[in-house]
C-alpha cells in the first residue's frame, strides 16, 4: 500500500511537468509564417504662390509676342505688339485648378484690303490697349517627372476683344488666345518654374530611401535597409494659396547581419495616384537575434551561476542552448542541485517560453514558460525542489536579452537618415517614434519588429 500510494505521488508530480523529448526537442506544429516588414513615407510638400510669383515675374519677359501681316481671314489682317506691363499675380480657383493674371498692353494696327468692285479697298484702325486676362491652368506632374501646365484657358480679358471695321465685327479673340496660349506654353513652362525639378527630388528621395542603415549592439553590426516598390503623387491647389504636392513611397523593409548589403540603384518607377493627405513615416524594421548571440550572453550572465530553488538546495546551470519551437523559444541546459545533507543531483533541463518586449528594461524575457528535465536521478522530479515553482521564478528572472542598445541606435540612425537636403528643399523627420511592434520566432533566430513612426518637416528654400 505504502509503495503504491508512492507510485501515485510520483506519476502526479511527473504530470504536473510538460513533457519535451529530451533527446532531440522539435516542434510539430503549423510554420511560423513572418508578418511582411512595410514602409511608408507620405510627404506633403507646399510652395506659396508668392514665391512662384516671384520666380515667374522675374522669368517672364516684357515682351509677350509680336506679329505683322498677321491674316485674320477676309481681307482682314493685323500688326500686333503684345508687352508685359505689371507683375503677375497668381490665385486659387479650386483644389485642381490655379489662375494666373498678367497685366499687359496690346497696340498695333487692324488692317483691311481688299478689292471689291474693281476697286482695290485699303484701310486700317489703330489698337492700344490695356488689358488683364485672366488664363487659368491645371499643375501637373507627369509620368516623366516634368513639371506641365495642362488644360490652359484663358477665362477672360477684362474688356471685349471685338472690333468693328467698316461695318464689319472683329474678333480678336481666336488670334489673341492662340497667342497667349504658346506663351504660356513656352515662356512660362520653361521659365523658372520649371526647377520644380520632382524627377531629381524624387530620385534623390527614391536613393535615400534605399541606404542601408547600419545599428551596432556590443559589436554585432545589423543592417536595414529598404527595396522601394511605389512611388505616388498627386496635386492639390489650396485655398489659402499654395501649391501643395503629397509625395508618397512604399517598400518593404530588410535586415542583414555581419557584412552591408550590396543596394543597387534602380531607377524611378511609373507614378502612381496618392490618396492619401496624411504627412507621415510608417517603417517596420526588422531585426535578428541569432540563437548564437542568445547563448553567448546566456552563458556569460547565467553559466556558472547558483541560485536557491529553496532553503536547503542551490542550482547551477550551464552549457546554455537556445532553438526554436514553433512560435517560441526553447532554452537547454545542463544543472547541478547541490542540497544539503543530500546527493547532488546532475541532468538536462528544458524550458519553452514565449519571448516578450519588457518595456520597463528594454529587453526579451520569457513568458508562458513550460519545462521539463533529464537525469538519471528518477525521483528526482518528485523532489521539493521541482514542485516549488522557484526554477522557473529565477531563470525567468536571470533569462533575459537586452536590446536598449539596438532601440538606441535605431533612433540615432533614423534620425541622421531622417535628414535629407536638395537644392529645392530640406527634408527632416519630426518626433520620431521606436517601439516593439512583435516579436517571432524563425528557425535561425528571433525577428524582432521595430515600428517606427513620425512626420516629415519639408522647409522649400526656393525655386
Amino acid at each position: 500500500m505504502k509503495i503504491t500510494s508512492r507510485v501515485l505521488i510520483f506519476l502526479l508530480i511527473v504530470s504536473a511537468c510538460k513533457s519535451i523529448n529530451p533527446n532531440k526537442p522539435t516542434y510539430s506544429g503549423e510554420p511560423v509564417v513572418l508578418p511582411r516588414a512595410t514602409s511608408e513615407i507620405n510627404i506633403p510638400i507646399e510652395i506659396p504662390f508668392a514665391m512662384i510669383e516671384d520666380n515667374l515675374n522675374k522669368a517672364l519677359g516684357q515682351k509677350l509676342f509680336a506679329e505683322k501681316g498677321l491674316d485674320l481671314g477676309s481681307g482682314f489682317f493685323t500688326d500686333i505688339d503684345v508687352n508685359r506691363t505689371g507683375m503677375i499675380k497668381l490665385s486659387t480657383l479650386d483644389s485642381k485648378k490655379m489662375s494666373i493674371k498678367i497685366p499687359m498692353k496690346m497696340t498695333g494696327d487692324l488692317k483691311f484690303e481688299k478689292r471689291i468692285f474693281g476697286q482695290n479697298v485699303n484701310t486700317a484702325i489703330p489698337f492700344d490697349e490695356t488689358l488683364t486676362p485672366e488664363i487659368s491652368f491645371r499643375p501637373k506632374v507627369g509620368q516623366n517627372w516634368d513639371f506641365s501646365l495642362e488644360d490652359i484657358n484663358i477665362e477672360n480679358y477684362g474688356r471685349s476683344m471685338k472690333y468693328n471695321l467698316l461695318g464689319f465685327e472683329i474678333d480678336l479673340d481666336p488670334m489673341i488666345r492662340k497667342q497667349l496660349q504658346g506663351v504660356l506654353n513656352n515662356q512660362l513652362s520653361t521659365s523658372n518654374l520649371s526647377r520644380l525639378d520632382f524627377k531629381e527630388i524624387a530620385q534623390e528621395a527614391w536613393d535615400n530611401f534605399s541606404k542601408p542603415i547600419e545599428i551596432d549592439q556590443d559589436g554585432v553590426k545589423a543592417f536595414v535597409y529598404t527595396k522601394p516598390t511605389k512611388l505616388k503623387i498627386r496635386e492639390e491647389v489650396t485655398a489659402d494659396q499654395k501649391l501643395r504636392f503629397f509625395m508618397g513611397i512604399e517598400g518593404e523593409v530588410y535586415s542583414q547581419v555581419g557584412k552591408t548589403p550590396q543596394t543597387i540603384k534602380t531607377p524611378l518607377p511609373n507614378i502612381s495616384y496618392n490618396e492619401s493627405s496624411e504627412n507621415k513615416l510608417d517603417i517596420i524594421i526588422p531585426l535578428a537575434i541569432t540563437y548564437e548571440e542568445l547563448d553567448q550572453y546566456l552563458n556569460e550572465n547565467l553559466a556558472g551561476k547558483r541560485f536557491k530553488t529553496d532553503k536547503r538546495t542551490e542550482l547551477e546551470v550551464s552549457n546554455l542552448e537556445s532553438q526554436s519551437f514553433g512560435d517560441r523559444t526553447l532554452l537547454k541546459m545542463d544543472f547541478l542541485a547541490i542540497r544539503k545533507g543530500r546527493k547532488q543531483i546532475t541532468g538536462q533541463m528544458y524550458l519553452v517560453g514565449k519571448p516578450k518586449y519588457d518595456a520597463a528594461t528594454e529587453s526579451i524575457r520569457f513568458d508562458e514558460i513550460e519545462f521539463d528535465i533529464n537525469t538519471k536521478n528518477i525521483l528526482a522530479r518528485s523532489a521539493t525542489w521541482m514542485k516549488q515553482g522557484q526554477v522557473i521564478t529565477q531563470i525567468k528572472k536571470l533569462a533575459s536579452y537586452p536590446i536598449g542598445e539596438y532601440l538606441a541606435e535605431a533612433r540615432r540612425e533614423l534620425r541622421l537618415q531622417g535628414q535629407l537636403r536638395t537644392e529645392f528643399a530640406d527634408f527632416s523627420l519630426v518626433n520620431p517614434q521606436l517601439d516593439v511592434e512583435g516579436i517571432y520566432n524563425t528557425e535561425e533566430d528571433i525577428r524582432i519588429y521595430l515600428r517606427s513612426t513620425g512626420k516629415m518637416n519639408v522647409r522649400v528654400r526656393g525655386l
